[in-house]
């Protein structure tokens, strides 16, 4: 089933927390209960095999959610590849208690005008809260912003500006010539610090 995107009220963010996907999403469609949310994720079966640029609402949306079944035994998954370790989503209100397990995945594109870091997260149910091979998939796209290369200072100007800059801050007098001279106007001296 292709997935559908529906936008949300002006100002409304669906940004659900990993106890939230699990145990309000995931725990009610395996077990068969009624979701009842203002949005309920889609399923998407081949996710592990779609860019995320082809999801709906790219680029406008930069988090996507979608239920699929889990893949078993898969080292790599199409574009995705795993990172880290297994972790547990814990019950928020005694964090003893395990309530799913997270599995982490990323995709780094580098492309000619825009570089994203993409992450899926997979929330899969502990086997003793349901034999469900259902599992909620939590897609981000993070931007990478570029780095910029800096010009390298010349000494003998960095020294110069330096001892203009001394010279100035020493004498209020001189700052006051400085700015009657730019606009013939002056302002008061700035007040003593304390």
């Amino acid at each position: 089933m292709e997935p559908i995107y529906r936008p949300l009220p002006i100002g409304f963010k669906f940004r659900p927390t990993r106890f939230e996907m699990a145990n309000n999403f995931l725990k009610k469609k395996a077990l068969g209960q009624a979701i009842i949310a203002r949005r309920v994720p889609e399923e998407c079966h081949d996710i592990f095999s779609r860019h995320p640029r082809d999801l709906p609402g790219y680029p406008r949306e930069e988090h996507w959610y979608y239920f699929c079944r889990k893949r078993n035994n898969q080292v790599t998954c199409n574009l995705w590849t795993p990172i880290g370790e297994e972790t547990n989503v814990l019950y928020p209100k005694n964090r003893q208690l395990v309530v799913a397990t997270r599995r982490r995945f990323t995709l780094v594109e580098k492309d000619e005008e825009e570089e994203y870091d993409w992450f899926l997260d997979e929330i899969s149910l502990r086997q003793t809260v349901s034999f469900s091979d259902w599992v909620f998939c939590h897609i981000k796209g993070k931007k990478i912003k570029p780095e910029f290369d800096y010009l390298p200072i010349n000494e003998s100007e960095s020294e110069s500006e330096s001892e203009d800059e001394e010279s100035v801050d020493n004498n209020p007098a001189e700052i006051l010539d400085l700015l009657r001279e730019q606009d013939e106007n002056v302002l008061p001296p700035p007040p003593p610090s304390p």
